[in-house]
């Protein structure tokens, strides 16, 4: 929800997300993960929008997915106002059955086997409807699929497609197009970032994702490298294979307790063979051109501005049947022109930021349409492990006692959201409240001392890059103050192009020495946090340059363990030693207030979810339009 850049799905998880992107695991994500600005993990931008899995604090929070679940202590009176409790604002710009909300910036790509960031995600499963969804709780459901068949030993699952299924456009959706999706995402020479996710899991398909699964040593083939191998045998042994055209056999290495979440990802999104073929690399870049099987179709897209999509008449999956005639995405990075928009009437969902609070709360139209979500990302500053100063574990622990996340919260948040002092957030099994690296100035000073770097003599030059807009930059000098002033270090500020952060972090010849990243959950599951990003490979992980054995070996055995509590203990394991190396420093949870207009239905503290797309996306048969 989730990639998770503040640029996943590793999707792409708004305050940040308009500053800091989010790996998709909006879910995600990512990068995932997996969101948009209201609206998404990766595994990305704090947009409202998935990595799911897959979101970084490159990315804006608009980038990041809204996903978010309802808060633990509930909704204040007024945040839970109903529709007709709350007081009617002018509706003069609105447009009946049209939900209009902001993903931030420009995608980077849309090829579902590609993508990563919240914003990317959010677009692919508008278009596609992968052979699995979640529900409200967070639980995966039949999606493409219509059921769902898993072998007692848990290594073979056959999915079989609801009769009729049809692409928007009118053609068939058969379970060949689901074996090609796959296969693609193994593809070598197509190498996405959530390519890595699927490695070790189903048959044959490390040895032919080879740019995206380490063989024993740990290493990678380029993709040059691995034109030289047979790819048409290695392709031809992923064990995903249609059987008939309603039918979909996938075959396992082990038993993989949270496959059913992977298989609601966007990553297996039946992409055509032939759009592929004929429109090359950038296929994916016309609407027209752009054809699934999800619950909309993109009927314009205006880059840099705008998509707008209509209800897709096929659609006959879980999300559906749609109210809404259409949706309408817009591309606003700025979070004060994104919430001058939302009074306007232009937009129907906003990513309250900590300045916004001031107008909103002493506003009675704007009050009453607050509403409350739950944690749904987690945002860390990142280091280039393989590069000085922070190829030194001591420096990246000072780092991690230097920074006052509570004071973060306060100053850059305006109290939104969580201190964070470990990956995985409130609400996700795994979660935890104890705390190791606490805000101690001098502690952090004598670890930098044994770390071999005394008053900070001696090291290198440091920046921090990140994706520049006006909001972004107040959070990233009070992080450069943070260090100036505990550690007595100058950090350089490096702001460039959003679109260009989001390409320097998904190369790691060019990742940053310092960047702030966020996650969303891609699934609900530990193994979307510890394992799809910092084990070896994984996909920070592989950026950042970070690799423990110990740390593979425990998660590699949580992963396959079908008790709940033994899987649970050896996270927690797990947990403190990547606590321990501080390869990232946890700076905070995501705890988004969102704005609702009056006149919009089924987007509401307890319709919402941290695997969200954008707020509600999981409720979709219940969202309405109606000034």
């Amino acid at each position: 929800m989730n990639k998770k850049f503040f640029s996943t799905h590793f999707a792409v998880i708004m305050l940040l997300a308009l500053i800091i992107p989010i790996l998709a695991a909006c879910g995600g994500g990512e990068q995932a993960g997996t969101g948009t600005e209201e609206e998404a993990p990766a595994a990305e931008t704090d947009t409202e929008a998935t990595e799911e899995g897959a979101a970084e604090e490159g990315a804006t929070e608009e980038e990041a997915t809204e996903e978010g679940a309802a808060e633990e202590e509930g909704a204040t009176e007024e945040e839970g106002a109903t529709e007709e409790e709350a007081p009617v604002g002018d509706t003069t710009n609105a447009v009946p059955g049209v939900l209009r909300l902001n993903i931030g910036n420009e995608p980077a790509t849309v090829d579902p086997q590609r993508t990563s960031f919240a914003d990317e995600n959010t677009v692919v499963l508008m278009n596609y409807q992968p052979l699995m969804s979640f529900n409200l709780d967070m639980e995966p459901i039949p999606g493409a699929a219509e059921t769902v068949e898993v072998s007692d030993d848990g290594l073979v699952y056959t999915f079989k497609l609801r009769e009729g299924s049809q692409y928007s456009d009118g053609t068939p959706l058969t379970a060949a197009n689901f074996e090609y999706a796959w296969k693609r995402l193994a593809d070598p020479e197509v190498a996405g970032e959530y390519q890595y996710l699927s490695c070790r899991i189903i048959e044959g398909y490390a040895e032919y994702a080879v740019t995206g699964c380490p063989d024993a040593e740990g290493n990678l083939l380029t993709v040059e490298e691995a034109q030289g191998l047979d790819l048409e045998t290695l392709r031809d042994g992923v064990a995903v294979t249609a059987i008939d055209d309603l039918t979909l056999e996938i075959r396992l290495t082990r038993p993989t307790p949270y496959f059913l979440g992977m298989a609601a990802l966007w990553i297996g999104a039946p992409v055509r063979e032939e759009d592929v073929e004929a429109g090359g690399e950038d296929w994916w870049y016309d609407a027209e051109t752009y054809i699934g099987n999800g619950p909309f179709i993109m009927t314009e897209w205006e880059h840099d501005s705008r998509i707008v999509w209509e209800r897709n008449p096929n659609y006959n999956g879980p999300l559906g049947p749609v109210q809404l005639e259409g949706v309408e995405m817009l591309m606003i990075n700025e979070p004060q022109v994104a919430f001058q928009a939302y009074q306007n009437g232009e937009l129907d969902l906003y990513r309250v930021t900590r300045d916004d609070l001031p107008v909103i709360e002493g506003d009675p139209v704007l009050s009453a349409e607050l509403y409350q979500r739950g944690v749904d990302a987690t945002f860390y500053v990142g280091f280039n492990n393989a590069i000085p100063p922070f190829d030194n574990q001591g420096v990246r622990q000072a780092f991690a006692q230097a920074i006052n996340r509570e004071a973060f919260i306060e100053d850059m948040q305006g109290g939104i959201g969580r201190p964070a002092y470990s990956f995985i957030p409130p609400g996700i099994p795994g979660h935890t409240d104890e705390i190791t690296w606490e805000f101690d100035p001098e502690a952090a000073q004598q670890t930098l001392a044994d770390a071999g770097f005394p008053n900070g003599e001696g090291l290198p030059p440091i920046t921090i890059t990140y994706g520049q807009n006006a909001r972004t930059q107040q959070i990233f000098e009070w992080v450069a103050n943070q260090y100036r002033e505990n550690l007595g270090i100058e950090v350089g500020l490096d702001p460039v192009d959003s679109t260009a952060f989001t390409e320097l972090t998904k190369n790691p010849e060019t990742y940053p020495q310092m960047i702030i990243l966020g996650w969303g959950p891609d699934y609900p599951d530990p193994q979307n946090f510890l394992s799809a990003v910092f084990r070896t490979g994984g996909s920070s992980a592989a950026d950042i340059g970070y690799s423990n054995p110990e740390f593979d070996a425990l998660v590699d055995e949580a992963d396959i363990s079908l008790d709940q509590a033994e899987r649970l203990e050896l996270y927690a394991q797990a947990n403190e030693l990547l606590l321990a190396d501080s390869p990232v420093v946890f700076l905070y949870y995501r705890e988004p207030k969102g704005l609702a207009k009056s006149y919009v239905s089924g987007i509401t503290t307890e319709t919402t979810s941290p695997l969200d797309t954008f707020p509600g996306f999981f409720n979709l048969p219940n969202i309405t339009v109606e000034p």
